[in-house]
């Protein structure tokens, strides 16, 4: 992903949860679903859990 499609984060609540951006998390998941993309290398990179990204995978 270029610096312009980088995850955004669109609010973050009291409870210090972190909601992003839904155009930004598709393009995330596509990024993952491209053959030979690495999906724990790409959640380190945007600073997720690759966990929930897998959860958005799933989706």
């Amino acid at each position: 992903m270029e610096d312009d499609q980088k995850l955004r984060v669109r609010l973050i609540g009291r409870n210090g949860r972190r909601r992003f951006d839904p155009v930004s998390k598709e393009r995330l998941v596509a990024a993952c679903l491209e053959p030979g993309a690495s999906v724990s290398r790409l959640a380190l990179e945007h600073g997720v859990n690759a966990n929930l990204l897998w959860k958005w995978i799933g989706k």
